[in-house]
């Protein structure tokens, strides 16, 4: 062994000393080394190249840059390639998850991919739970329709809305209390149902059918005109009375109104201007039973 082998072999040692202790380990790029130490020190010098990739990528990984790119056709690197890609798809995965799609599922992470879906699971059933709760602050037990709240907000945000004009008609169910008094608050509910039911299949499924009080029903006819409206209240009586006709035992009667606000500023007096047309409704209606 000359002197350069002697050489180069304790620059190997330091080399590999460097590596053990993660630092940076240059390849040692020899001259005059004995044909048999040339051959190694080549392959040597390949492997410093590889770890100190190695190196280098592991740390971009440990401080979570998934942009590093390291060297291409370095197998060395394969099962932390596989790991970075891992890590990019995971991270698509946890923004859908924060854009609200819960339909995600890790399954190449180990016992981390049992956590994580664990994770989107509990926000699975939390917004769940959640919209289980809105749908019922928004909706009526009885009937299944919206309620005074949603009505109240839904006003609030047509405040603001452009899409105009904005009808709204509004239905009392008549007799209800000599109903629950006779035959009792069951019969009674029964009858408010039909009338839901009466009402709904009457609009267009974009419309709002509100059961504002116990008695009391106000439907919004979105981006629906005066005209269109009295046609709708004319569906709905025809619908009336083709139900009463079928069933006379135990009849609906209703006094409807409607109005039509063009801007904003005329919802409040829109409404005002229905309620006065329903009771108007129900004052013709009373007098002309009395009249036979």
């Amino acid at each position: 062994m000359n002197e350069e082998d002697q050489r180069y072999l304790a620059d190997a040692a330091c080399r590999i000393e460097k590596l053990l202790i993660s630092r940076t380990a240059m390849p040692l790029r020899p001259e005059g080394l004995s044909p048999d130490l040339q051959a190694f020190a080549e392959k040597f010098d390949h492997l410093l190249e590889a770890m100190e990739a190695l190196r280098r990528f592991a740390i971009a990984l440990g401080n979570g840059d998934l942009s590093h790119e390291p060297p291409k056709r370095l197998h060395l690197l394969d099962s932390l390639k596989q790991l970075q890609a891992n890590l990019r798809h995971l991270t698509w995965q946890t923004l859908e998850v924060a854009a609200g799609n819960f339909d995600q599922q890790v399954d190449f992470l180990g016992e981390f991919s049992a956590a994580f879906n664990k994770m989107v699971e509990g926000l699975r059933e939390k917004r769940t739970a959640e919209e289980q709760m809105r749908h019922l602050s928004l909706h009526d037990a009885l009937t299944g329709l919206y309620n005074r709240t949603f009505f109240n907000e839904e006003i609030e945000r047509l405040r603001l809305s452009p899409d105009y004009p904005v009808s709204f008609l509004i239905a009392d169910l008549d007799d209800l209390k000599p109903v629950n008094d006779t035959y009792g608050h069951q019969v009674g509910d029964l009858l408010i149902q039909t009338a839901a039911r009466l009402l709904e299949h009457g609009v267009r499924g974009e419309d709002s059918v509100v059961r504002v009080g116990g008695d009391e029903f106000t439907i919004i006819l979105y981006g629906t005109d005066r005209t269109t409206a009295n046609a709708v209240l004319d569906r709905i009586r025809t619908a009336l009375h083709a139900y009463n006709r079928r069933n006379e035992s135990l009849s609906i009667h209703m006094s409807l109104g409607t109005a039509t606000a063009q801007d904003d500023a005329d919802l409040e007096d829109a409404l005002r201007r229905a309620d006065e047309a329903m009771y108007q409704d129900k004052v013709q209606r009373k007098e002309k039973l009395r009249n036979g």
